[in-house]
């Protein structure tokens, strides 16, 4: 894929080459008379957020706000290094992923827990003056230009997520609270340390209440309002499935259970088999918790 492509009027996908490859992570750019940023993939793939503005001829300064779903390091570790090139840019984050930004010690720490050896391709995260941080309340309104941009609590996928809605257009972006999109397929995305079942499908009502027109995913790319009900339904068989291995180590789950979904036909190839495998620990690590309760 090309750097970027525009998936909505004055909206703009940027590939960041995730995992070095094409079409599995992005960040937005959204252009008014104002510019934002809807997440910013890796403190790796910032050079290419920066190549889409210049593609785009916006200078740095145009950029107000860089909305972050959360602060997975795929989300949110290229805000560190984006900042100092956008003078005029504030984070927007929720409260509970505030403090993670500017010191990220922790939160680097738990990623290379989560995502093992694919440690090497989420980077790092440089640490963010607390000034230039603004943590956004449930509903909170942002001016973008002529649009406005409303911040939707959203936990399940981890308990400092927010999506983004543009009511006037109906744009949602998702984050990772509808799962993840690869080439037209929805995929769980039930990571440790934090997934909640139960708060997700909450959160899943709460999007579908908004009647949003267009689902703009960061893994990746638009889709329609219907995956939120699709993605409710696969959420649900997906943490039953994981339920029948409970009896397993999580190594041994991962592994019967790659072997059923790629017996089954999901994409289970380079980029996206780490995914399945952080899922699996993530929901077992749920259910675990359920039953010590």
């Amino acid at each position: 894929m090309r750097l970027l492509e525009e998936v909505c009027p004055n909206v703009f996908l940027v590939d960041i080459e995730h995992f070095g490859q094409p079409g599995l992570g992005g960040a937005y750019i959204v252009v008014t008379e104002e510019v934002a940023l809807v997440d910013t993939g890796t403190s790796l793939t910032s050079g290419r957020v920066l190549a889409g503005l210049k593609e785009l001829g916006i200078r740095k300064e145009r950029v107000k706000w860089i909305f972050l779903t959360h602060v997975h390091l795929d989300h949110a570790g290229g805000a560190g290094a984006l900042l100092p090139e956008l003078p005029n840019a504030t984070v927007v984050v929720h409260p509970r992923g505030a403090k993670h930004l500017a010191d990220p010690t922790k939160l680097v720490a738990s990623t290379k827990s989560a995502v093992r050896e694919r440690f090497r391709f989420y980077g790092d995260a440089g640490p963010i003056p607390e000034e230039r941080i603004h943590s956004a309340q449930d509903g909170e309104i942002f001016p973008l230009g002529k649009i406005r941009v409303q911040a939707i609590d959203s936990p399940g996928h981890a308990p400092h997520h927010l999506c983004f809605f543009v009511p006037e257009r109906g744009w949602l972006f998702t984050g990772d609270a509808v799962g993840l999109y690869i080439k037209g397929t929805l995929l769980p995305t039930t990571v440790p340390p934090s997934f909640d079942l139960k708060a997700s499908l909450a959160t899943l009502d709460r999007l579908a209440s908004l009647g949003p027109k267009k689902l703009l995913f960061t893994h990746f790319g638009p889709g329609e309002p219907t995956l939120i009900g699709e993605y409710r339904k696969l959420l649900l068989s997906w943490v039953e499935r994981v339920r029948r291995h409970l009896d397993k180590s999580e190594e041994e789950a991962v592994s019967a259970i790659l072997a059923e979904i790629q017996a089954e036909g999901f994409p289970v190839g380079p980029g996206v088999s780490g995914d399945w495998s952080m899922s699996v620990r993530g929901a077992l690590q749920y259910l675990r918790r359920k039953e010590a309760g």
